[in-house]
């Protein structure tokens, strides 16, 4: 379900406590971070199976690809039937889920 951008930033942060999702962190979150970019999506991409709560360190590592989509699916609990397929990409759900799952999709769908 699409959400506006404060529902996808409240949202995402209750579903942490409003912490940061990375494991062993602890630190508030900061930012609810679009796993796969917004520009990817011709609707902003705000679902909740889009976001992660982070730290800023984390922020930036998760801008920077140090942290990959699947981690922060994978640190959000996040399926990959949660993970809206970015429709600017042009891939089939097979196609998107096979390519982020192997690590071969960046969060800027490169």
């Amino acid at each position: 379900m699409l959400l506006t951008r404060e529902e996808f930033r409240k949202k995402t942060f209750e579903s942490t406590n409003g912490k940061c999702c990375v494991p062993g962190c602890g630190c508030d979150a900061v930012d609810a971070h679009h796993i796969m970019d917004r520009k990817l999506f011709s609707d902003g991409g705000y679902y909740i199976g889009n976001g992660a709560s982070l730290c800023a360190k984390h922020h930036l590592d998760a801008e920077q690809g140090r942290i990959t989509p699947l981690d922060c699916m994978y640190y959000m609990k996040h399926t990959f039937e949660e993970m809206p397929v970015p429709d600017k990409l042009g891939l089939t759900t097979e196609e998107f889920f096979e390519l982020l799952s192997s690590g071969r999709l960046n969060k800027w769908g490169e």
